[in-house]
């Protein structure tokens, strides 16, 4: 067994980090970050989670909860995000949904090396998005055993003009001026919903994960637009698949405390609808009430639910029974 230099991590107590050069890219050097548990003894299962836009890993409290129950949660701070940020970096700058691949599979080969079990690949949001296409293309050369996507970023939660007219014409845009910035975003009540200092109970990095992110280029408006295009193409995958999103969306002009009991990123509409286009044999689509956008920085007791349900289909995949084909959709 090879052996990988991890670190103690300086933003998790009893956990630790793996940073992973990458080939330079159009800003000049790239890193990602591998972040696992501290323990001498290892699950040979893993979940490997890759994060979204804006964000980064801080669920210490899911990596707890997997290694209770014998998973070994790895999970990925890709380039200019979180602990992969370097002072020439724009934060989320991208030009392709395949930088990100590069990251993912550099994680996987790393996994491979130390553990000999399953592996789920799970992803939040953007990384939702991202991890769907990175396992329809390379679901035939890596040992991905299921793919779990939580309230996966399906489509810019926008009005309908802006949607069907303005997204594609920065995006076309996009090929020739990337660095072009443009208005857009999210809710800015979502971080204070959360942060522990303000209403919500989570504590992370605001310089991170800030309230309002800075404003991404017509490059990366051009790269998301062009990857959720292709996922409404079809995705074709080989694996159990389990889609878990909240019940509602909201959105409001001044705080309420509606916000934290709701998807304040994304249309929940969309994910409804565009998940129908990722195929699978055994599929699963959950819908959970009471939720926010990570599912997993819910109340504790929605928390506590999805992570049964995550479980429950976990231990399907590693007793090797397929979970039953669901047509519709799953509800507590």
């Amino acid at each position: 067994m090879k052996h990988f230099p991890f670190e103690k991590d300086s933003e998790l107590d009893g956990f630790e980090k793996l940073t992973i050069h990458q080939p330079d890219d159009f800003e000049g050097s790239v890193v990602c970050t591998l972040i696992r548990k501290t323990a001498e003894n290892r699950p040979k299962d893993v979940m490997l989670h890759v994060h979204g836009f804006n964000d980064y890993f801080f669920h210490d409290h899911l990596a707890k909860l997997c290694f209770e129950n014998q998973i070994d949660l790895y999970a990925l701070d890709l380039r200019k995000s979180g602990r992969s940020i370097r002072p020439h970096h724009k934060m989320n700058n991208l030009r392709n949904i395949q930088e990100y691949y590069d990251d993912i599979t550099a994680a996987l080969n790393i996994i491979g090396e130390l553990h000999d079990g399953k592996i789920i690949l799970s992803g939040h949001s953007m990384g939702g998005l991202i991890t769907a296409l990175f396992t329809a293309k390379y679901q035939k050369d890596k040992p991905i055993s299921g793919l779990f996507l939580n309230s996966p970023f399906l489509e810019q939660n926008k009005d309908i003009l802006t949607r069907k007219l303005l997204i594609p014409l920065v995006a076309s845009l996009g090929k020739h001026k990337p660095n072009l910035l443009v208005p857009g975003g999210f809710s800015k009540f979502y971080g204070p919903s959360l942060h522990r200092n303000f209403y919500g109970r989570w504590q992370y990095n605001l310089q991170w994960k800030p309230h309002v992110a800075d404003l991404v280029n017509a490059g990366w408006v051009r790269a998301i637009y062009k990857a959720q295009q292709a996922l409404r193409a079809g995705l074709y995958l080989q694996m159990p698949v389990l889609v878990a999103y909240p019940e509602k969306s909201y959105a409001g002009f001044f705080w309420n405390a509606k916000f934290m009991q709701a998807d304040a990123v994304v249309n929940v509409k969309h994910i409804e609808k565009y998940q129908q286009h990722i195929f699978s044999p055994a599929k699963q689509t959950v819908v959970i009430p009471n939720a926010v956008h990570d599912l997993f920085l819910s109340s504790p007791e929605v928390v506590e639910k999805t992570f049964t349900i995550l479980l429950r289909w976990v231990q399907r995949i590693q007793s090797e029974n397929q979970p039953e084909k669901h047509s519709g959709h799953d509800e507590f």
